[in-house]
């Protein structure tokens, strides 16, 4: 471990797990001949619940606590029970299940069928959501957290927006005619310009009027 306290957090962690019913299938605290570091073996444990300290709290250690869920609705629930967000993995053989799990898991990184490696690919982002990470490393939207974004905007001038002044019934009218026309049904669409063609055309050339 990085040090004794994360050495004590993690035993904390995985003794706390045990005392409410834990098990623990392999690994633990080992003492390695020759070295004063502190050292804690790849570490699973079965039977652990949601609302155990190992799997609310952060534990940066070597340790696995699986949690046996009935479905896909409740993995990703209890995947999303949680205030931090950095990576997580989805494994399976059904990659349209896998893709379908990792848009709703809630975390800076979803990947499926392997984890981590991604940090290495200097291509992908690499950040997490809620308590988790702080903003984006790696690819466009780590460059992204070194500038501040600036947007200027330049009008040509020929011709008026439609949205400038005066607003009135008519600009309202052509507003929602146009709206009609772009979104709406087949049959709609129709209507809309049957209905607003006239304030669409009356708007339209008002946007020459540069005067008024």
């Amino acid at each position: 471990m990085v040090s004794s306290e994360q050495y004590e957090l993690v035993c904390d962690l995985v003794d706390d797990a045990l005392a409410q019913g834990a098990e623990r299938l392999v690994g633990g605290p080992r003492e390695v001949e020759g070295s004063p570091g502190h050292y804690i073996a790849p570490t699973v444990l079965s039977a652990v619940k949601p609302e155990m300290k190992v799997m609310r709290e952060e534990i940066f250690g070597p340790v696995v606590p699986v949690v046996v869920v009935a479905n896909e609705e409740e993995a990703i629930e209890l995947a999303n029970d949680s205030e931090f967000g950095l990576g997580a993995s989805v494994w399976t053989r059904d990659r349209r299940k896998g893709e379908r799990m990792a848009r709703r898991i809630e975390s800076g990184m979803v990947w499926i069928n392997d984890h981590l490696y991604s940090h290495a690919a200097v291509q992908t982002s690499w950040g997490g959501v809620k308590e988790s990470g702080l903003g984006r490393v790696h690819s466009k939207f780590g460059f992204y957290e070194c500038v501040d974004v600036k947007l200027v905007s330049w009008e040509p001038g020929h011709a008026r927006n439609i949205w400038w002044y005066p607003y009135d019934a008519t600009l309202g009218e052509a507003i929602r005619s146009t709206a009609g026309v772009l979104y709406g049904s087949n049959g709609g669409r129709m209507k809309a310009l049957r209905e607003g063609g006239g304030s669409m055309l009356r708007t339209g050339a008002r946007t020459l009027r540069r005067g008024r």
